[in-house]
């Protein structure tokens, strides 16, 4: 509706409606219009003859009246006149049709855009919704109203998560020194692999909760795999100093190639008691928690479950912009000191036109083709897989279309 003061969304819907007249008369309107603000209904001459009924006016006791009449003999309803020219009466609404939609209750337009960075930010519940949106920037959703579980309905969702309570929180709220305290852990075998991987190995830093994931051939690999990763810790955070590490038992993290290499770079190395996860708990609980927004990701592509790799990779970006339960901010903003920005999110598995490479593409022929997204490598550069051979390749988040 466009008013002096300017342009106003007031209509939020349309659809068929029914409704009742004060002595029965059943009313149909096929092509309603939805606005929840308004006090008072309008229906035209037209939906009237619509219903088969006839209409004429009448004056009695100087009052005019109109007349819906059925087969031009019958009134079935007698609505008086106000002084504006318009006809009145009350009606009912049928009481199988008071149930409508929630997109009928909101904005249409929201609840979509909800939707949307829903399945971006893969899957998360109302709370942690609420947290990625108060310490983020980048998306539309700042001072808009958060669903909860029992307002929105997500079936990748239902079918992916089950979550089961954990014990009360024996964890202290003392914050350890950055650095201080790496956590480890290896997930696998998986069936199916993933190309050439069958498991993932995680590393979680106790005091803000920065993750590195990498994905393994065999667990052969997990100490070199490792041993890079402690390397790029310690040339990128010159002022601290990795102090202990915890992993389980496995013979990759006992051998004496591994002891001897942490003993040179001053590391302890701390083992729990065999077959007690808890012990190693804040790796198992990062590994059951990519699981959790993992599942959901899979289920939502329609896409075969060994492309369980990529989506791990993605959830470990998407982790690292989440607040945790023992920190307001989010790990990447507590590392690095920036907040997080969201808008070169998208939702993983969707459809992406990528530029075709200079040799491939000819003058007159198309300029990008159809591939699936499948994470990003930074904010300026994105990961998408070849449908028919599964490989994979990156491109350029600015020249592409999603």
């Amino acid at each position: 509706m466009n008013t002096i003061n300017g342009h106003a969304k007031i209509i939020l819907g349309f659809g068929e409606a029914n409704f009742i007249m004060p002595r029965g008369t059943h009313f149909k309107v096929n092509d309603a219009l939805y606005f929840p603000k308004s006090h008072r209904n309008l229906i035209s001459f037209k939906d009237i003859r619509s219903n088969g009924y006839h209409i004429e006016t009448m004056n009695k006791d100087g009052i005019e009246y109109l007349c819906i009449k059925y087969e031009r003999q019958y009134i079935l309803e007698k609505l008086p006149m106000l002084s504006s020219g318009l006809y009145f009466t009350k009606i009912n609404i049928i009481a199988s049709n008071v149930t409508v939609n929630l997109s009928d209750n909101h904005s249409c337009e929201f609840t979509s855009t909800f939707k949307i960075w829903h399945e971006r930010l893969g899957h998360p519940g109302s709370v942690m919704m609420r947290k990625i949106v108060q310490n983020s920037n980048g998306h539309p959703l700042k001072n808009q109203k958060i669903f909860k579980s029992g307002e929105f309905s997500c079936k990748a969702c239902s079918e992916g998560k089950l979550i089961i309570r954990p014990s009360p929180n024996k964890i202290g709220h003392k914050r350890p020194k950055f650095l201080l305290r790496i956590h480890g852990d290896i997930c696998g075998p998986i069936h199916p692999p993933c190309g050439p991987f069958r498991y993932f190995m995680v590393l979680i830093v106790a005091s803000t909760r920065w993750s590195h994931v990498c994905l393994l051939t065999t667990r052969n690999t997990a100490f070199a795999r490792f041993i890079v990763q402690i390397i790029k810790l310690k040339a990128q955070f010159l002022d601290y100093d990795i102090k202990k590490v915890r992993l389980d038992n496995a013979g990759e993290s006992t051998s004496q190639a591994f002891n001897d290499y942490c003993v040179s770079m001053r590391i302890d190395v701390e083992h729990p008691v065999p077959h007690v996860h808890r012990q190693n708990g804040m790796a198992e609980s990062l590994i059951k928690r990519l699981k959790l927004i993992a599942r959901p990701l899979i289920l939502r592509t329609k896409l075969p479950i060994s492309i369980w790799g990529h989506a791990i990779l993605h959830v470990v970006a998407l982790v690292q912009i989440r607040p945790s339960a023992y920190n307001e901010y989010s790990p990447l903003q507590m590392t690095y000191g920036q907040v997080p920005n969201l808008s070169h999110l998208h939702i993983f598995g969707c459809a992406v036109y990528v530029p075709i490479t200079p040799p491939q593409r000819t003058k007159m022929g198309p300029q990008r083709r159809l591939r699936i997204y499948v994470g990003y490598v930074s904010t300026s550069i994105i990961r998408y897989l070849e449908p028919q051979t599964g490989d994979l390749f990156t491109a350029r988040f600015a020249d592409c279309h999603f």
